[in-house]
């Protein structure tokens, strides 16, 4: 994210805690004093407010961070190191997106589609904020939703900004790991599930993963299927700290009473994708969004190029596999924007 770009989000933000000042060191020192609720409770505000993918990511200074994580893993020189990396279906981001619907509904705005059409034009275009690239994304991700039924259209937004945001990134990266990595890649994918209602924020991985449902405060809010499910995971997770490999045995502190799932490596070749899907049975399975990620890292980025925009997204060629390179998309951000005359009535 470039820091002018980035002065301005912390410029609106800070105005809308209380916190603005001409004093950048002020402006800083209030916003760290504040609690990490008030802040979140803003953000999400701004965020159905104005567009609801501003981005927080990292600046490149000059000085503590030099390049961009893109352009280091580019040109660095790879080592020997083992690579776990996933999603769920109901990631952060997508419960931030959750938000715009929210505000509508408190607008009386529940039976039309336009305002999504709106989220989807500011959100997915870019920095630059590229009209074809916006009408593309619209296009795509509407073809199966011509119905005018506002919560059919507000899954076409959510799908549209977890496949950008969060599920291809993941895929690209694997790919990338895998083409250019001596160390193992592994994929995971936690599909949307309704196994427990904590009231916890978190995806369903970083429950499992870290034992919630043998936690005494929540373990009667889940059943016997994911607590076993949770000690698999958990298991495979131990495998993977030790030996870099989820399928290598480790004795566990909870014995299992069943031999794991065998768990296929991502191989960089066309037919190489595979992922663990973390659900009950723990099935293995192949091309996760395939269609979806190839719209985002192939298709755009060639629109793009068509266009002359500028594209920082990283390019990984498998030489002499003589297959397509693969990109790894950074989030795009969206400048500010004015905000809507009802931003006093949301909550």
């Amino acid at each position: 994210m470039r820091g002018e770009k980035m002065t301005k989000q912390v410029a609106v933000l800070a105005k809308e805690v209380g916190c603005a000042s001409s004093s950048d060191e002020e402006t800083v020192a209030c916003l760290r004093d504040l609690p990490a609720d008030v802040l979140n409770a803003a953000q999400t505000k701004l965020l159905a407010i104005s567009g609801p993918f501003q981005s927080w990511g990292p600046v490149v200074d000059g000085a503590y961070l030099r390049e961009s994580p893109a352009t280091a893993l580019k040109r660095s020189r790879f080592q020997k190191v083992d690579l776990l990396i996933g999603s769920a279906e109901q990631d952060g981001l997508v419960n931030r997106a959750k938000a715009i619907k929210k505000f509508e509904e408190s607008q009386g705005r529940t039976d039309t589609k336009t305002s999504f059409y709106q989220a989807l034009q500011n959100s997915l275009g870019g920095e630059e904020q590229n009209p074809l690239v916006r009408d593309a994304a619209v296009w795509y991700y509407s073809l199966q939703h011509t119905s005018s039924d506002y919560s059919v259209f507000s899954r076409a937004l959510e799908n549209s900004t977890r496949d950008h945001f969060i599920i291809c990134p993941v895929v690209n990266m694997a790919k990338y790991w895998a083409g250019n990595s001596k160390g193992n890649t592994f994929m995971y994918y936690v599909p949307d599930s309704s196994s427990s209602s904590s009231g916890l924020d978190l995806p369903e991985d970083v429950k499992y993963i870290f034992g919630l449902p043998f936690h005494s405060q929540y373990e009667n809010q889940f059943t016997r299927e994911a607590k076993s499910l949770s000690l698999k995971i958990m298991q495979y997770v131990a495998n993977f700290v030790k030996s870099g490999d989820p399928n290598h045995p480790y004795v566990f502190s909870r014995k299992l009473n069943e031999a794991l799932a065998p768990w296929p490596a991502f191989l960089a070749h066309l037919s190489g994708d595979n992922y663990k899907e973390l659900t009950v049975s723990l099935p293995n399975r192949k091309g996760l969004k395939k269609a979806e990620c190839s719209f985002w890292s192939d298709y755009i980025p060639s629109l793009k190029a068509s266009t002359g925009s500028k594209n920082d997204g990283l390019q990984a060629t498998e030489g002499s596999r003589g297959e397509n390179s693969h990109s790894l998309i950074n989030s795009v951000t969206i400048p500010p924007t004015q905000p809507m005359p009802e931003k006093e009535s949301y909550s």
